[in-house]
């Protein structure tokens, strides 16, 4: 509910990044800055200075951010300004789970914490993957990716089991809306947006889903509810042929770590 003071906490935690990290780490480790459309010229702003810095991908939380004259839809013409730049630039914006200030309307109580208020919710592990559905679907139904071809959107940590019943839906709507896209909307999906699924989804679910070239290998480590040795997650893709798991395991990501600026 305050802007501005959102947009000094994100900058204060960019710079500490960058000199603690740095953006490229020995072209390694590549941290990504935090950024926010609560405040559009911030959010234009940063990014130039991220871009300066050396930045690889930028990350924002799956929300609908709250400016000085309310809450705006992410892929909103609004953000237009934004977005164009990202995609001249060609880095790619990261969509991470974060606090999305969803609430649970009375089923759990509401409120974000590693510990999820010290007591069992298993009503918020249902409605996990309300956030990236929802950020995801308004730049498909708002037009982003036609406006800027080149935009990359990575989804990381926000599991992938949403994905069918959002294929669904996005064609049930385009047939009930005859004219709104001029091509099938889970095709402009596959073509803009890559998925890291969580480590127990069935990675040929999703590859049948989005395709090879779209799937990021991800463990979470150290977190609790991640892999304890990420490497396990080999037995999980043995099965695919050699090139499929080197996209999983390292290509996908690696061209998303590089820039594709327009021109």
């Amino acid at each position: 509910d305050d802007p501005e003071a959102v947009t000094m906490l994100f900058r204060a935690f960019n710079r500490w990044l960058v000199e603690d990290w740095g953006f490229a780490y020995e072209d390694r480790i590549f941290a990504a800055p935090y950024l926010t459309l609560a405040n559009l010229e911030w959010a234009c702003e940063e990014l130039e200075w991220a871009l300066d810095q050396g930045a690889r991908t930028i990350v924002m939380r799956a929300a609908a951010p709250t400016t000085a004259s309310g809450q705006v839809a992410p892929g909103s013409p609004v953000n237009d300004p934004f977005w164009a730049r990202v995609a001249e630039a060609g880095i790619t914006c990261v969509v991470h789970a974060g606090d999305a200030g969803y609430t649970s309307h009375g089923y759990a109580r509401d409120g974000f914490s590693t510990d999820f208020g010290g007591v069992p919710q298993p009503i918020r592990m249902l409605q996990l993957e309300r956030p990236i559905e929802d950020f995801l679907s308004s730049l498909v139904c708002d037009h982003v990716f036609v406006r800027h071809p080149n935009l990359r959107i990575a989804s990381v940590e926000n599991g992938s089991k949403f994905l069918a019943g959002l294929f669904d839906k996005l064609r049930i709507t385009a047939r009930k809306m005859e004219g709104w896209w001029s091509e099938d909307p889970v095709e402009t999906f596959r073509r803009h947006i890559w998925i890291n699924p969580f480590w127990e989804d069935q990675v040929d679910d999703v590859i049948e889903l989005v395709g090879v070239d779209r799937v990021l290998f991800g463990s979470d480590w150290p977190h609790i509810e991640a892999l304890p040795r990420p490497l396990d997650y080999l037995a999980d893709v043995a099965h695919l042929d050699d090139a499929a798991r080197r996209r999983v395991l390292l290509d996908n990501v690696a061209e998303l770590n590089s820039l594709s600026p327009t021109g």
